[in-house]
C-alpha cells in the first residue's frame, strides 16, 4: 500500500487530499495520486470529478484500483449490472482483492442473488478479517437470508473489531429484538453507549426498548393492545410504530402510518417513522422519505426533529450533480435551528452543511453556538463540533 493509500485507510482524508495534490503538482500523471483523488471525489459524491481523475489514471492502462473506482461510480448511479462486471474485471486482475469481492457482493444482493452475495461477502471477510464494515454487511445479508445465528455472530464480531461502529449496534439490536430477546438487545445498546456516550441513535433505540422492558414478557403485546384500544390516538400509534421499527418490522410500520394518515390523524413522530421505512428500502425511496419529513414538519410547526432529519437526509442523498441538494439542506436546517435554537444537533448539522458549501465563516458561527452550550466534554455532538472547528481553522 502506497503512502497516500495508507492515509486514506487511516481516515486522514484532508492529509491524503493535500499530499495527493502536492504529488500531482510535481507529476501530473502520477497514477497513485490520481486514484486517491478519484476516491476522495467519490467519497464526497462528486461522480464527474471521480470519473475525470480515473480516466487520467487509466491513460497508463486500467488497474484493479481504477476498475474499483469505476465500479463504485456505476454503483452510485444505480447501474448495477455494469458495476458488477467492473468488480469482476477487478477480480480478474487481483483475485484476492477484498474490496472487489465486497462490492460484487453488494451488487449481487441488490440484484436478488442472495446465495451468490453471501459467497462474495464471505470471501471479502476471509481476505480482510478485521474489516468491520465487510463483516457488518455480511451479517445483514445473513439475517436477510434467514441465517439468524450466523448473522448475529457476524454483527457481534463487527462490534468487537470496531467498538464505535454505530450501525452494527443498531442492526444487532434489531436482530435480537425481532427474536423477542429484548434484554439482549438492551445490553447491546448499553455496551454501545459505553463506547459512544449520548449517541442520539443509540439513545433513541434504548428509550424504545426501555419502554418495552417495563413488562419483558408482554411488552409488544401491551403496546399493540394499547394501539388497538386507541385507534385514533396518534401518540399510542407512534409508540407502537417505534417498537415495530426496533424489531425491523418496516412493512407493518408503513401500514400503520398510512392508516393514520388516511384518517387525518398523523403526527410528526409517525411521519418520521414513515420516512425511516422509505429510506430503509432497497433501493431507498428517497423522494417518499423527503415527502414524509416535509409532512412531519407541517404537522409540528414548532417541532425541530423532522426538519433536522430531512436536512441530514438531503446531505447524504446521492445526486447528479453531487451538490444538487445542498442549498435545500441548508434552508431546511436553518429552519430546524429557528425552531430549536438551543438544540445542538441542528446547529452542528447546519455547520456541516455550510462547511460543505464553502461558507466557512458561517459554519464557524454555528460551531461556536454548539460549543457554548452546557454539554459534557464526552458528548458526541460536542466532540464532533470541536473536530469541525479544528478543520475549519485549517481551511
Amino acid at each position: 500500500m502506497n503512502p497516500l493509500e495508507k492515509l486514506l485507510a487511516a481516515g486522514q482524508l484532508p492529509q491524503a487530499h493535500a499530499e495527493a495534490k502536492k504529488v500531482l503538482a510535481r507529476q501530473p500523471t502520477n497514477r497513485d495520486a490520481l486514484v486517491v483523488m478519484a476516491k476522495l471525489a467519490l467519497m464526497d459524491g462528486k461522480l464527474p470529478q471521480a470519473e475525470e481523475f480515473v480516466t487520467k489514471a487509466e491513460a497508463q492502462g486500467a488497474t484493479g484500483d481504477t476498475l474499483l473506482v469505476r465500479a463504485n461510480v456505476a454503483a452510485q448511479k444505480g447501474e448495477l449490472e455494469p458495476a458488477l462486471k467492473l468488480y469482476q474485471q477487478a477480480l480478474g486482475k487481483d483475485p484476492k482483492r477484498a474490496e472487489a469481492h465486497f462490492g460484487r457482493g453488494l451488487m449481487l444482493i441488490k440484484l436478488g442473488k442472495t446465495e451468490q452475495s453471501l459467497e462474495a461477502l464471505a470471501q471479502a471477510v476471509q481476505l480482510a478479517p478485521t474489516n468491520a464494515a465487510f463483516r457488518y454487511r455480511l451479517g445483514q445479508v445473513q439475517l436477510e437470508a434467514g441465517k439468524d445465528e450466523e448473522g448475529i455472530a457476524s454483527l457481534q464480531q463487527a462490534i468487537t473489531d470496531m467498538p464505535r461502529f454505530v450501525p452494527a449496534y443498531l442492526s444487532l439490536t434489531h436482530a435480537l429484538a425481532s427474536r423477542d430477546d429484548l434484554l439482549g438487545a438492551k445490553r447491546v445498546l448499553e455496551k454501545g453507549l459505553k463506547e459512544l456516550p449520548r449517541n442520539s441513535r443509540l439513545l433513541a433505540s434504548l428509550t424504545v426498548l426501555s419502554m418495552a422492558l417495563r413488562d419483558v414478557n408482554a411488552s409488544y403485546k401491551a403496546a399493540s393492545a394499547l394501539a388497538a384500544n386507541r385507534p385514533k390516538d396518534p401518540d399510542a400509534q407512534a409508540n407502537l410504530a417505534q417498537l415495530m421499527l426496533a424489531r425491523g418490522q418496516y412493512q407493518q410500520v408503513l401500514h400503520l402510518c398510512r392508516t393514520m394518515d388516511s384518517l387525518g390523524l398523523s403526527n410528526e413522530s409517525l411521519k418520521m417513522a414513515e420516512a425511516t421505512c422509505y429510506e430503509s428500502e432497497e433501493p431507498p425511496a428517497y423522494d417518499k422519505a423527503v415527502a414524509a419529513y416535509e409532512a412531519g414538519m407541517g404537522l409540528a410547526p414548532d417541532g425541530w426533529r423532522a426538519a433536522n432529519n430531512l436536512g441530514q437526509l438531503l446531505l447524504r442523498m446521492p445526486a447528479e450533480p453531487a451538490e444538487q441538494h445542498l442549498p435545500r439542506a441548508i434552508t431546511v436546517l436553518e429552519e430546524a435551528v429557528r425552531r430549536a435554537p438551543q438544540r445542538p444537533e441542528p446547529l452542528l448539522n447546519l455547520a456541516l452543511a455550510l462547511s460543505r458549501a464553502g461558507q466557512q465563516a458561517k459554519a464557524r458561527e454555528q460551531v461556536k453556538k454548539v460549543l457554548v452550550l452546557p454539554l459534557p466534554e464526552t458528548d458526541e455532538v460536542r466532540q464532533e463540533a470541536a473536530r469541525l472547528e479544528q478543520a475549519l481553522a485549517k481551511a
